[in-house]
């Protein structure tokens, strides 16, 4: 419940402005409370009379509704950007930006508070009301809050800075999982080739992304499970997620499918984005190839990371159960994430000696059971590659960057 309440939270673009929201209604309904018991503590400025109060409070919104025009005009002129420069799948990283959602927040706890005082300022009592200086102060706040959403819009829309997003969410991620492993959470084990399917057999209930495996479910649970697809996975209404070992199988939801997948669980997903944008880089209508060098070179430092540990499935113990779950092996995070670049760039060197760049770093701490793949994989690029079109100079130029991804590290 813990990580489907953060996922929730994290992916969600209305949940802080909301809070915002109701506390221009809170805020409203101290300051028509408590307006008087503080009239003799608060310099008489502050106050104004019924008739001021309401123009203030009139003009205070009008320009609020102002920078809330532009601002959402600017919002959709980034998401244009995000889709059409990098990838679909980056939209959500900036519509869950905090700065982002701290000043529409802002903006809206601000035309709240506004727009109910001008409708309650009538009703004041006494001849001065505090609404209204109150109003000014959240507007000069929000004032202030739009120069830096400016600040955050013009930094958000430049390549590096997402790119370096994608790369910290990844490595964020794999930090998790190596903090599980250290203190005995989670164990890696084998990977299963070869399935019994023996038990109570667990189905999708909807179709759409593994987005997460609700481990914090198994509590005293006695029954062991097994499942045979990995968080990251598309499956369909119906599919088998796998199976209780048992005669009498527990009814648990074991996994959160969605729509849209997430990376809370699965690094490889920020990989997949890096990858995108990559290719949306050498594509002939953009021709960014220095963009799409930088993103495979962040996709070889979360390869590095991620492959500091072996291949192999999680397992979870509470002692009296085991739940195996499948976890995406390396050679197809590899192959999904760099492959794709040889067909749309095999005849730029450069994007291509970024590939074999991204290998030799990814090799700088792996795992010695991981040798093997990435041998096959620079094996693949060699053999995809038409050396035979290629300058002296660019054949030289590859397979020095071949040469340097195949040695092993010391």
């Amino acid at each position: 419940m813990v990580r489907r309440i953060r996922l929730l939270l994290d992916e969600s673009a209305w949940f802080v402005p909301f809070l915002y929201g109701a506390g221009g209604i809170v805020l409203t309904t101290l300051t028509q409370l408590f307006g008087d018991f503080f009239r003799d503590l608060l310099p008489d400025f502050i106050y104004l009379d019924l008739d001021s109060a309401a123009s203030v409070l009139s003009s205070t919104f009008t320009s609020l509704m102002t920078m809330m025009t532009f601002s959402f005009s600017t919002i959709l002129v980034v998401l244009t950007t995000y889709s059409s420069q990098f990838s679909p799948r980056t939209i959500n990283n900036f519509l869950t930006n905090t700065a982002a959602k701290h000043t529409l927040g802002l903006f809206i706890m601000t035309t709240v508070y506004g727009i109910s005082n001008l409708f309650l300022v009538r009703t004041a009592d006494e001849g001065v009301v505090l609404s209204s200086g109150i109003s000014v102060l959240l507007v000069i706040g929000s004032i202030w809050t739009f120069v830096k959403f400016i600040q955050t819009i013009s930094i958000s829309i430049q390549a590096e800075r997402l790119l370096s997003t994608l790369h910290k969410e990844a490595l964020s991620v794999i930090s998790e999982q190596k903090d599980a492993i250290e203190s005995d959470d989670v164990h890696l084990v084998l990977p299963r080739t070869i399935h019994s399917f023996k038990g109570k057999a667990l189905m999708a209930p909807q179709t759409g992304y593994v987005r997460l495996f609700l481990r914090e479910k198994q509590g005293d649970c006695e029954t062991d499970f097994e499942s045979i697809v990995a968080v990251g996975d598309f499956v369909a209404k119906g599919d088998l997620l796998g199976y209780w070992k048992g005669e009498d199988a527990p009814d648990i939801e074991l996994f959160e499918i969605g729509e849209v997948r997430s990376s809370m669980q699965d690094p490889s997903f920020a990989i997949e984005k890096l990858s995108e944008i990559a290719l949306r880089g050498i594509s002939p209508g953009i021709n960014d190839p220095n963009t799409a060098i930088h993103a495979i070179h962040y996709i070889g430092d979360i390869l590095r990371e991620l492959c500091e540990l072996p291949d192999g499935d999680f397992l979870y113990s509470n002692g009296s159960s085991d739940w195996h779950v499948k976890r995406k092996a390396l050679e197809t995070i590899l192959f999904e994430s760099l492959s794709p670049m040889q067909t749309y760039a095999s005849r730029d060197i450069f994007v291509m000696g970024a590939v074999f760049e991204a290998i030799r770093m990814a090799r700088l701490k792996a795992h010695e059971t991981l040798d093997t793949t990435f041998n096959e994989m620079i094996d693949y690029f060699e053999d995809v590659i038409a050396w035979d079109d290629l300058h002296s100079k660019e054949k030289r130029y590859l397979q020095n960057k071949m040469n340097r991804a195949k040695q092993l590290k010391a």
